[in-house]
């Protein structure tokens, strides 16, 4: 895209040569390749406004800035008023001249796995163009969009939410024609302010649907909105799409769907419904998710998201990404029905992002997670204090740790045994250095 045209496009005053060719949009200096056109945000720490030097240095031939001020000698610069602005009104122009179809994906649990796993399946029957990376906010989904190349079948956008009136934003800049809604559960009550919240944002997916436009989602939600017939599939229990004869093995997960028996090499009983929402996507399009059952046997799941790490003399579950009560739920269910003769521990950190229903929601995973076989849960953070506390009081066995250095010291003595430990908290707890920790400590085989 000439730099003229971006000009026109974002409403700015060009500044030096407008017959350069742009060949993609960052927002990071550090990241900036020859030939990039840099948009200069602002955001809580840092003005990308200070970088526009360094992001012209490393080969950008452009700078979309707030700032009025000339660029290098045969370079240019686009003066806006709001560069974030700009990165939308970009991100329109790209998604208005686009001729594809596009998928737009949210829920409360399971987003960026239905997105990989469906672009995944996609790319076998036409090109494919994906969300990259954690990029479904407000930043995120515009560069997606701006970057989105025109001569792709398929685009797949994850779209993500943290407080009301967010996802309509998103919504009405991707413009999707498949619409999945992947779960409904307690996620970022405090931004929703509770449950309503939560099933009201994300119904925002299903905004301005058309008679051309297509929705999946779960079979327990589709009461709570107003689709119009024979538009939408429905998956999991009660479904249109639906598993049975589920299985966990140290391989993966097993399932039989319409006939067929289908394995994913992931580890984990959310999968399922990620595999049965990226076959909604593959029903609107006409085809037949059986004739996919050899391509979802090589889908290798998403870092951080229930990979099984093997260490040799025990195996880890890596779940650190993020949680919340839903998915917290889902990792302890899979670990608990694993068929496997190893001893089961979880390490779980704090849930964050709750409000005021974090310590009910932290009770309520205690309890939880001592109905079901597991042989021992390490809680980590002042909130999964509460878990610890409902746990022992039903007679499970239980520890609690508010150090790091602590959890690891007492987590090594059953790094062993063939013993089966799953990894799981939200982003800002940092669980992802209790693996770095035992990887150093221990080594790491595969």
């Amino acid at each position: 895209m000439k730099v003229l045209d971006v000009a026109k496009a974002v409403g700015g005053t060009l500044r030096g040569r407008g017959d350069l060719e742009t060949v993609r949009v960052c927002t990071d200096s550090r990241l900036v390749l020859e030939g990039d056109l840099f948009v200069a945000l602002k955001g809580s720490r840092f003005d990308g406004h200070d970088f526009i030097g360094e992001a012209f240095s490393r080969g950008a031939v452009c700078a979309v800035s707030e700032r009025d001020t000339d660029p290098p000698e045969g370079k240019a610069l686009i003066k806006v008023q709001d560069t974030l602005e700009a990165l939308r009104r970009l991100a329109v122009f790209k998604r208005s001249a686009f001729s594809g179809t596009v998928v737009g994906i949210t829920g409360s649990a399971g987003k960026t796995t239905t997105k990989e796993l469906t672009a995944y399946l996609l790319s076998e029957v036409g090109p494919t163009y994906r969300s990259y990376g954690n990029l479904n906010s407000q930043i995120g989904v515009p560069l997606v969009l701006a970057n989105m190349p025109p001569q792709v079948k398929f685009a797949v956008i994850e779209m993500g939410a943290s407080r009301l009136g967010e996802m309509g934003r998103l919504v009405s800049m991707v413009g999707p024609k498949i619409r999945v809604l992947t779960a409904l559960g307690e996620e970022h009550l405090e931004g929703f302010r509770g449950m309503e919240g939560v099933v009201k944002e994300n119904g925002e997916i299903f905004r301005d649907f058309s008679r051309e436009d297509f929705a999946v989602l779960p079979a327990y939600a589709v009461r709570l909105y107003d689709l119009p017939r024979g538009r939408f599939v429905t998956f999991g229990e009660g479904g249109d799409l639906r598993a049975e004869e589920v299985r966990l093995t140290e391989s993966g997960t097993e399932f039989t769907f319409r006939g067929e028996k289908f394995r994913v090499p992931v580890l984990s009983l959310g999968i399922v419904d990620n595999v049965l929402a990226s076959f909604g996507v593959l029903t609107a399009l006409g085809y037949d998710p059986r004739d996919f059952r050899e391509r979802v046997q090589g889908f290798r799941g998403v870092e951080g998201r229930m990979r099984l790490l093997d260490f040799g003399e025990f195996r880890v579950i890596d779940d650190t990404y993020n949680a919340n009560p839903p998915s917290v739920k889902n990792a302890l269910l899979t670990l608990a029905g694993l068929e496997t003769r190893s001893r089961k521990i979880a390490v779980l950190g704090d849930m964050l992002e709750l409000g005021p229903y974090s310590e009910e929601l932290h009770r309520e995973i205690g309890s939880f997670s001592a109905d079901i076989p597991i042989d021992l849960v390490i809680f980590y953070g002042r909130q999964m204090m509460y878990a610890h506390e409902e746990r022992l009081r039903r007679g499970a066995r239980s520890l609690h740790f508010l150090s790091m250095d602590d959890l690891v010291d007492a987590l090594l003595k059953w790094a062993c045994c063939k013993n089966i430990i799953l990894l799981k908290g939200s982003r800002g707890m940092g669980m992802e250095r209790i693996l770095d920790r035992l990887r150093e400590l221990k080594g790491y085989e595969r």
